[in-house]
């Protein structure tokens, strides 16, 4: 009998040492994403490297997931994209390309897997995310900030301070880097007007209104008027709802964000000149165009890997030389993925950004929707997808209110 309970105690101490070392990995790859989280609006170099190293850990954690039917629940509509692309490729002649592209997509394979073994995602672990992306845009706009300043001094050109010369310090394309401002502010906006203070009061409104200067400073008319939309539900929210002190002040940032609008608006206009272009406009509809007609196969498209060999064959055909040296894209999400991949790429972008909008919408989550409706817009006139900094954006967001919704305890965010 002795022996019986002593080897009943040695079970047990086993398996009290397993749930430990379960428990400190989940908690190590969970620091881990943390640290890729805080570093995506910073470093390129740096997030790929610690989302590989999250997928890598995350396959020595043991999943506290009851089975693998959730992981599908939850990467069905990235499966499918991914499926498509990877067709794609073998009716594209520039397979060295479209591996590039399959590269560029890789955080949407990686993140689903990462969240799968993420223990317990609920409404704090969101506001950490947030709240750890935010200290990451606020240091990647300070370093930003102070690049363009030293340039100003040096050259005098106030140029240092907007577009692709702010950004670039960081290699960053500025439209991306609206993006993950446009995310910030929508959530520090509805925290905020829900009384919900993630860090001191006094400086949330002063980061809120710093990160809408850095916004203003790329000038993007796309996220000019993703901005004003989500402005505008606020000011409708204010007037529709009770009057409380809280609303009443985020409502004063709102109207103090959009007569800013106006005043950088008219700043540009002096700005833009013909020898120096401070904002993204250009003859898109050119391009839209072009990459309609050059589709020889609106089923399949050109393949994943011809999209780019293809395009410019039609601009130097079609006297649009400058087009096939600078190498454009469509500049039109939509459009890129009928061209590249025909009616069943266009069909699996729409099951991408649509699913997350319908799940937000269907549990009446206000922030899911103000989340995903501004990639309807970036859509219409970026290929948001086409760079690894809108990839791991959006794979990102992606998985965040999907794990949060399909975990099946369904929570208020706020």
């Amino acid at each position: 009998m002795p022996s019986y309970l002593n080897c009943y105690n040695l079970q047990m101490k086993i398996l009290g040492t397993i749930n430990i070392r379960n428990v400190s990995a989940s908690s190590l790859l969970w620091l881990l994403f943390l640290a890729f989280v805080f570093m995506v609006p910073i470093s390129q170099w740096a997030c790929v490297r610690l989302l590989m190293a999250c997928l890598v850990f995350s396959f020595f954690v043991r999943s506290p997931q009851s089975h693998v039917i959730l992981f599908f629940r939850n990467a069905w509509d990235i499966i499918l994209y991914l499926l498509v692309l990877l067709v794609g490729l073998l009716y594209s002649d520039d397979l060295p390309l479209g591996l590039r592209v399959l590269e560029t997509n890789f955080s949407f394979l990686a993140m689903p897997i990462v969240f799968y073994k993420v223990d317990d995602f609920n409404k704090k672990k969101l506001h950490l995310i947030f709240q750890t992306f935010s200290f990451g845009l606020i240091v990647s706009s300070l370093i930003c900030l102070f690049n363009a300043a030293i340039k100003y001094v040096n050259t005098g050109d106030i140029h240092a301070f907007f577009f692709y010369e702010l950004t670039d310090v960081l290699d960053f394309q500025p439209t991306y880097f609206a993006y993950y401002i446009i995310f910030t502010i929508s959530f520090g906006l509805y925290l905020f007007y829900f009384h919900q203070v993630w860090i001191n009061y006094k400086l949330q409104l002063i980061v809120l209104l710093f990160l809408f200067f850095i916004l203003m400073l790329t000038g993007g008319l796309t996220s000019f008027i993703s901005i004003l939309l989500v402005l505008s539900f606020f000011v409708l929210k204010f007037w529709t709802n009770e009057k409380t002190k809280i609303r009443t002040q985020s409502f004063a940032i709102v109207v103090v964000m959009i007569i800013g609008m106006f005043l950088f608006s008219h700043l540009y206009k002096k700005l833009d000149t013909p020898s120096y272009k401070i904002t993204d406009h250009w003859e898109r509809l050119e391009l839209w165009e072009s990459s309609i007609n050059a589709n020889i196969n609106p089923w399949l498209g050109v393949g994943t890997g011809d999209y780019k060999k293809e395009l410019n064959k039609f601009y130097t055909e079609h006297q649009m030389k400058i087009y096939a040296q600078e190498s454009y894209n469509a500049h039109n999400q939509y459009i890129q993925i009928l061209f590249s991949n025909g009616a069943m790429g266009l069909i699996a972008l729409v099951f991408l950004i649509g699913r997350p909008l319908y799940i937000s919408v269907r549990n009446q989550n206000v922030l899911g929707a103000l989340t995903f409706f501004p990639f309807l817009i970036y859509g219409m006139t970026e290929v948001f997808l086409g760079r690894f900094q809108g990839v791991v954006f959006f794979a990102l967001l992606h998985q965040i209110f999907l794990t949060f919704y399909t975990n099946g305890r369904p929570q208020q965010i706020i």
